[in-house]
């Protein structure tokens, strides 16, 4: 049966491959004009198409059916640290794994035993067999019927889908030299590596196969979307995947059609194309690159991504660059009550109490800036009991910035600092409106005194390890105080804190990528030998203030920039994530930024 798929429209020809030929037919100017203007789909069309797909996607997982144990994050620079010891998969049920298009899909899997791009991947009688069974098993869906009418419908494929599409996924190729020992099947779907790295592997299903028998061992996350997608860090026998991404739950029909949408039709973007849609709620980005050899057109490779659009960039005060971005939040609830606390605030900062330098813009690691960010801060504020007992804190070195280093026992008068310290800061008026709006949401407990011993203190103060064995961090150190972590700074997310070590010659600030005004930004320093690649926070807020903040985004709105609002006109996002502890729930780590 013929198939063809559009490879080039160029110079009044139609280059097209038909039963595995280079066919070249002359347009007419009437068929060239006509072709060509269906040859650009509007990304709106993509993304309505793509969100068609999800919203219908009877086949993903339900709640219930997979429960994940996502640990502590992983480190970006040491592949060595394994901060995981569990898996990241506890359960999958076996009625989700066991429909048909998931058998079929596990059944192909198992056909890809050499994940090496530089070892010959030919297409053999038994996974052409296996290609057959997943390929039908996927076009007995009615997302099968949707993406067919879609792509031939804007002249993307027509005749036969299923050969389509079995030469753009499944027919190997060679990524250098002569070897064909990869395809976008084996990319995205089964995993690719070479040299030792892993450097294609994208699917829940295949990690999840792999995690059961023990061949792969999950290291932790980077970033996150409850239970939707992961980026993350694992070994696979001896080679290391130090960031991967991949969706969870999703369908096998879904994935393999959004991925070959978006390489087809998707938004140019240099050599990829990407496409944005919302899955379960969350906004997801598909960067998809393609490949062309003698004339035929394969899927290369295809990731996932946590969705986000790009903003104007406009000129802040005194000619800088700020990225300025519009909207609020999603949640006219939580941008009241954030309106709310800022009116309340009296111990914020007033204009004129603190002065800043942003210096210049900074690139690589090298200072840009030769002048501290804090030009002046007045000083006064810090003999108000939120400052005082904040700094009294940092004096007493109640926590050890080596995060691989055990941290003291939550016990004694450790304990009753800390404790009378968030009491002064939960008894506040601004953080007593967070608490009526967390028992709104529902997760205020069964009253003020229940959520404070049961949620607000153990999410703050409860203990775990990110090294793997020492319990040397919590939330308050990582975002109040700053931890060292092999060469860098992590966290450390706290105004007063920043401004404190700058003034005593610890830390060199490098320079800004952004900012708001002078109410955040996100910057570059070093601190004593160790550097804080990129960072940032609130600036002139109370403590009171964030730490309300920061409380109802992990608790209500928690994930990658899943907490929006405006503060004082400014747009804000919060990252913020939890996980389990030896306390109950305990933060991992809690930042506002302006992009």
């Amino acid at each position: 049966m013929k198939f063809v798929v559009i490879v080039a429209l160029c110079c009044g020809f139609l280059w097209t491959l038909s039963n595995g030929f280079v066919v070249i037919k002359h347009l007419s100017k009437y068929e060239y004009e006509t072709l060509g203007s269906n040859d650009a789909v509007a990304a709106a069309d993509v993304t309505a198409i793509l969100n068609q797909l999800a919203a219908a996607d009877t086949n993903g997982a339900q709640s219930g059916d997979i429960v994940l144990d996502y640990q502590n994050q992983a480190s970006h620079h040491e592949f060595s640290h394994d901060n995981a010891p569990n898996p990241l998969f506890k359960s999958v049920s076996s009625s989700l794994i066991g429909k048909p298009t998931y058998s079929a899909l596990t059944s192909l899997l198992s056909q890809y035993t050499t994940p090496d791009s530089g070892a010959d991947e030919t297409l053999t009688n038994s996974k052409q067999t296996a290609v057959s069974a997943f390929l039908s098993s996927i076009a007995s869906t009615s997302a099968y019927q949707t993406a067919s009418t879609f792509l031939t419908s804007n002249n993307l494929v027509s005749g036969d889908l299923t050969t389509a599409l079995t030469n753009l996924w499944f027919q190997p190729f060679a990524r250098s030299g002569s070897v064909k020992g990869s395809s976008g099947f084996k990319s995205i779907f089964a995993g690719e590596t070479s040299s030792g790295n892993v450097v294609g592997f994208n699917n829940w299903v295949q990690f999840y196969t792999l995690e059961k028998s023990s061949a792969v061992n999950y290291h932790g996350w980077f970033d996150r979307q409850k239970d939707v997608q992961i980026s993350l860090q694992f070994a696979w026998g001896t080679n290391q995947a130090m960031l991967r991404n991949f969706l969870i739950g999703t369908s096998p029909e879904f994935e393999f059609l959004a991925y070959t949408i978006c390489g087809l039709a998707g938004t140019p973007s240099g050599t990829s194309k990407t496409c944005a849609f919302t899955y379960q709620g969350y906004d997801i980005t598909l960067t998809v690159n393609t490949i062309t050899v003698n004339g035929s057109t394969f899927i290369s490779t295809g990731t996932p991504s946590i969705g986000g659009g790009s903003s104007p960039v406009t000129s802040a005060p005194g000619g800088k660059t700020t990225t300025k971005k519009h909207g609020g939040s999603t949640d006219p609830a939580l941008q009241t009550l954030v309106d709310k606390m800022w009116s309340i605030d009296a111990d914020k900062a007033q204009p004129g109490d603190i002065v800043l330098d942003w210096g210049n813009k900074v690139s690589g690691s090298s200072d840009a800036s030769p002048n501290p960010l804090f030009k002046s801060v007045n000083e006064n504020l810090f003999n108000r009991p939120l400052y005082k007992e904040l700094i009294a804190i940092y004096n007493d070195s109640l926590f050890v910035p080596q995060v691989c280093t055990a941290e003291a026992a939550m016990a004694g008068l450790r304990k009753a600092q800390l404790d009378n310290y968030l009491q002064l800061l939960s008894n506040t008026s601004v953080f007593q409106e967070a608490y009526k709006y967390l028992q709104t949401a529902g997760h205020g407990g069964a009253n003020f005194a229940d959520f404070y011993k049961n949620t607000l203190f153990p999410l703050w103060f409860g203990t775990y390890s990110r090294c793997k064995g020492a319990l040397g961090s919590s939330g308050w150190e990582h975002v109040y105080s700053g931890e060292w972590k092999g060469e860098e700074v992590d966290g450390q997310h706290n105004w007063v804190r920043y401004y404190l070590l700058e003034k005593a010659g610890k830390i060199n600030y490098h320079g800004y990528f952004s900012h708001e005004n002078d109410l955040i930004g996100t910057f570059q320093y070093s601190w004593n030998s160790y550097l804080k690649k990129e960072g940032g926070f609130f600036i002139s807020t109370s403590p009171a203030f964030d730490l309300a903040v920061l409380t109802t985004c992990v608790l209500a709105h928690s994930g990658g920039n899943a907490c929006k609002f405006n503060v004082n006109g400014n747009y804000i996002v919060v990252t913020s994530y939890h996980q389990s502890c030896g306390a109950g729930t305990c933060l991992s780590t809690a930042y506002p930024s302006d992009h």
